[in-house]
């Protein structure tokens, strides 16, 4: 009978231990109701669960999400969003790692860690319509007066599209009209559409 209980902890710790180590962030903050969908379902996500890699990020209507991954990077979702964690590495000791994630739908905000300020800058996000390369930065995205806009708050990023691509300064936006097209000429935001696009993934306090 010891010996039966003994192999069963020893079964349940090789299936758990993986999983465990698979987990790339934690849910920080958590306003309404978010899932994550993989391979086996989806699951509601609450306060301290775990995020993989792979895992597909919904919110739900008037809901916000932030996550914090293992470099100290912050993701924040807006409503209505939808957002895969592509690929995460992040090896502290060797300080190497990389990352991707992929916007489906709706609003973000990033502040990049370690991985984001890494030499090769191997920090993306992938939208439908344009890529950004992070340069170690705090940056907004999502639909707001173009199907796609983004808006550097600190740092800087490389809007590209394959219509051609810009780098923003901090304050300055640009959108993406349409699929294929070019990103709009770098601009400073004014007070009020920078208010609106923070909007969208601020929570209620």
């Amino acid at each position: 009978m010891v010996r039966h209980g003994v192999r069963l902890f020893l079964l349940l710790t090789a299936l758990v231990l993986p999983l465990a180590a698979q987990a790339q962030a934690t849910v920080t903050r958590l306003q309404g109701d978010a899932q994550a969908v993989e391979t086996a379902g989806s699951r509601a996500l609450a306060i301290g669960d775990p995020v993989h890699r792979g895992d597909r990020l919904r919110t739900g209507a008037g809901s916000r999400l932030q996550l914090r991954f293992s470099d100290g990077m912050e993701l924040t979702l807006g409503d209505g969003a939808e957002m895969v964690v592509s690929a995460f590495d992040w090896t502290p000791a060797m300080a190497a790692g990389s990352a991707e994630l992929s916007l489906v739908q709706g609003a973000f905000l990033l502040e990049s860690g370690a991985v984001g300020k890494l030499p090769g800058h191997p920090l993306v996000v992938k939208t439908p319509l344009a890529s950004v390369g992070v340069r170690g930065t705090r940056f907004w995205g999502g639909p707001l007066d173009a199907p796609l806009n983004v808006l550097l708050l600190e740092g800087r990023v490389v809007v590209t599209s394959p219509g051609g691509s810009v780098e923003l300064g901090p304050g300055q936006g640009t959108g993406i009209a349409a699929a294929g097209a070019a990103p709009m000429p770098p601009s400073v935001w004014s007070d009020e559409r920078v208010d609106r696009a923070v909007a969208t993934v601020s929570f209620d306090r």
